[in-house]
């Protein structure tokens, strides 16, 4: 299995926006017939970290890779990336093969 993990760091007063934004995103992924993933809010601002996290998981790197061009060939899944620039201070983009 594979997981794609993204994190989003962000501009002060924006963390709100940040979560729903990538709901919105998550919503255009199903829309595309891609599966929504699963979003994740830090619980403690204190704390470090990203403010926001999604990840999905693939079975296969085919399958993966047939995600990032439907993405990629979506002009509604880029505007909502044209959005989320405006919202976070850093973003980081993580794919892991799990080994156990």
């Amino acid at each position: 299995m594979f997981v794609e993990r993204t994190h989003y760091y962000a501009k002060p007063g924006m963390t709100d926006e940040v979560r729903k934004t990538r709901a919105r995103a998550s919503a255009v992924r199903v829309a595309l017939g891609l599966p929504s993933g699963s979003i994740f809010h830090k619980v403690d601002a204190e704390e470090d970290g990203p403010d926001v996290t999604w990840q999905c998981e693939f079975e296969t790197l085919e399958q993966h890779e047939q995600d990032l061009a439907a993405r990629a060939e979506s002009p509604e899944f880029e505007a909502v990336r044209a959005h989320m620039r405006t919202c976070y201070a850093r973003f980081e983009r993580h794919f892991q093969r799990e080994v156990s």
